[in-house]
């Protein structure tokens, strides 16, 4: 029975998750996510170079 109800509890939080998911996608914010995080990948890349 236990092991039942952790299943179930997983299959539901995976949906709300994906929910969750797909309206940020939907929003545009991963990309803006995604590019910010690119950005400051880039300047910490130069920042080492300099530093060499």
């Amino acid at each position: 029975m236990k092991r039942k109800f952790t299943s179930t509890m997983a299959l539901i939080a995976t949906g709300i998750g994906a929910t969750i998911l797909y309206e940020q996608i939907r929003n545009g914010n991963v990309k803006k996510m995604i590019k910010n995080m690119k950005d400051k990948e880039i300047k910490a890349i130069d920042d080492l170079e300099n530093m060499m």
